[in-house]
């Protein structure tokens, strides 16, 4: 195995496979709470502040991963020397507001420090408590003379509470535990743990909501949000076309993405619809093994780049000393660490041979989905339609802060990070959705409201791929999307973003950041 190949897969290995530990200063109680700067010998500024050792060691643990791993710790440099770890008492605050930001503008808008790193690992894994549902919603107030929102089923996963209760795409949620929907309630029907709605739909005629005299009760479960929710082949003028509906790039569903390849080929499918419209992003190691299967053949055998990462100048000097190479390449075995276990996988005969790519994306398009696309045009026609992605161009590490230093205090047991470490460029040295996402060549615009699942030949976004496709339909099948005048009365929200929203993931084995800490004296 070359050593660019066998860094790549170490990149891939999840964060939490060989790290130990902390710091500098090692309190003898852990469990006190006291002023750390009593064990300090650096008291630069006021140190009068008491805080807890939790504070101090996340202070510390914050302020180092900037200092070293971010792409932008140039840029923040002032901030970071402000940033007094003896007597801040808002880590989590203070890490983000020094993100990389330009007057009140921020450019990094990833970055975060968290005092749960399981919760986050767990749902980045596609693991949540949940409904099974994803939801746009609506501002209907100008309507109805008061605060009222409606939320719209997007698409539920399979089995699922909302699955087992028959919701589907569509779905408008009028009421919820009896009460109307508005800005004080509508985000339990996320993060609730039980709840009872009503459920109306829209006449895509006239553009009214209905009442269905619906009433589903709902309790959340622990579950595997399955990304893949619908991969079909449409078959029309002697030609077949693929659909894959995808949204998050985990690793438990890296197997059936190269059987859903496999099967593409076998049917000889050529042109391939790929909607990413509702992924934020993922796992670069997946990433890599959609590109791999997507890509032409000749451009895997011959192992040609797919994409390029530019690091700060720490991160850049330690590469070039180890002999790392900056750029990821086209391939066929793949290894990955998921949850704990070492999984191989080889796709050599599921590349499929396409032609063209039709990439549906929309604001909910982030990270990898972003990434994905951009890495493939210089290889594979592409065609976009739907709305502006996200523009998401950046590259993250997630570091577990028990695992981060040589030794670790027991209050760092829980602290974790994702740190924006590079920007990612394609072969040919660009970013295509740098700075605001990437543009569709057909602007449509995503409404659920619209009575057609994900898959529907009639849903607006996937008919139009398929009339680009060669697919005729007779007039009038299906409404593009709803009135004007109804759009104006409906206004829709700002979508509620997971934690997970815009993650492009790397995980750093223990060895390369503890050799990196150590040369810049962390260590």
């Amino acid at each position: 195995m070359s050593k660019k190949l066998s860094w790549v897969l170490l990149f891939t290995l999840l964060i939490s496979v060989a790290f130990t530990g902390c710091t500098k200063e090692d309190p003898q109680d852990n469990n006190s709470t006291t002023n750390p700067s009593d064990n300090n010998e650096d008291k630069n500024n006021d140190s009068s502040q008491s805080i807890s050792y939790e504070t101090y060691y996340a202070n510390m643990f914050g302020k180092d991963v900037l200092k070293t791993f971010y792409v932008w710790n140039e840029e923040i440099r002032d901030d970071l020397n402000q940033w007094n770890i003896e007597t801040n008492n808002d880590p989590i605050g203070t890490f983000d507001r020094i993100r990389y930001h330009e007057g009140e503008k921020y450019i990094d808008k990833w970055s975060m420090l968290t005092n749960d790193i399981t919760s986050v690992t767990s749902e980045m894994n596609g693991i949540t408590t949940s409904f099974g549902w994803n939801l746009t919603f609506y501002d209907m107030s100008s309507l109805v003379n008061r605060e009222q929102y409606v939320g719209v089923v997007n698409f539920v996963y399979k089995d699922s509470p909302a699955a087992k209760a028959g919701l589907k795409r569509g779905d408008i949620l009028l009421t919820l535990d009896g009460q109307i929907i508005n800005s004080s309630n509508y985000q339990n029907l996320y993060y609730g743990n039980t709840l009872t709605v009503t459920l109306g739909r829209m006449d895509p005629e006239s553009y009214t909501i209905y009442d269905q005299n619906k009433e589903v009760s709902l309790t959340a479960v622990s579950m595997y949000e399955n990304p893949v929710i619908c991969d079909s082949i449409y078959e029309f003028n002697g030609k077949k076309v693929g659909y894959l509906a995808y949204t998050s790039f985990d690793f438990a569903s890296i197997p059936q993405l190269i059987e859903i390849s496999r099967k593409f080929k076998a049917e000889q499918v050529k042109e391939l619809v790929l909607d990413l419209r509702y992924n934020g992003g993922g796992y670069v190691i997946t990433e890599q093994v959609l590109a791999s299967m997507f890509a032409p053949q000749a451009a895997v055998t011959n192992q040609e780049v797919f994409e390029k990462e530019v690091y700060n100048k720490i991160l850049t000097q330690y590469y070039q000393e180890e002999g790392i190479d900056f750029e990821s390449r086209f391939g066929t075995d793949f290894e990955y660490q998921d949850q704990d276990q070492t999984v191989k996988v080889s796709t050599k005969d599921a590349n499929i041979g396409l032609e063209k790519i039709y990439g549906l994306i929309s604001s909910g398009s982030a990270s990898a989905s972003e990434a994905l696309l951009g890495g493939l045009m210089p290889y594979t026609q592409i065609e976009l339609i739907g709305s502006q992605s996200h523009g998401k161009y950046c590259t993250g590490l997630l570091f577990s802060a028990k695992d981060f230093y040589v030794k670790s205090p027991a209050e760092l047991n829980n602290w974790g990070a994702y740190v924006m470490i590079s920007i990612y460029q394609n072969s040919l040295g660009e970013t295509p959705c740098m700075p605001d996402g990437l543009t569709p060549d057909i602007a449509i615009a995503d409404d659920p409201r619209l009575p057609y699942v994900i898959g529907d030949v009639n849903e607006p976004l996937l008919k139009q791929a398929l009339i680009e496709a060669g697919r005729t339909y007779d007039e009038g099948t299906a409404s593009a999307s709803l009135s004007r005048s109804m759009d104006s009365q409906f206004r829709k929200l700002p979508q509620i973003e997971s934690a997970t929203f815009g993650k492009r993931i790397l995980t750093l084995p223990s060895k390369a950041t503890h050799n990196i800490l150590f040369k810049t004296g962390l260590q």
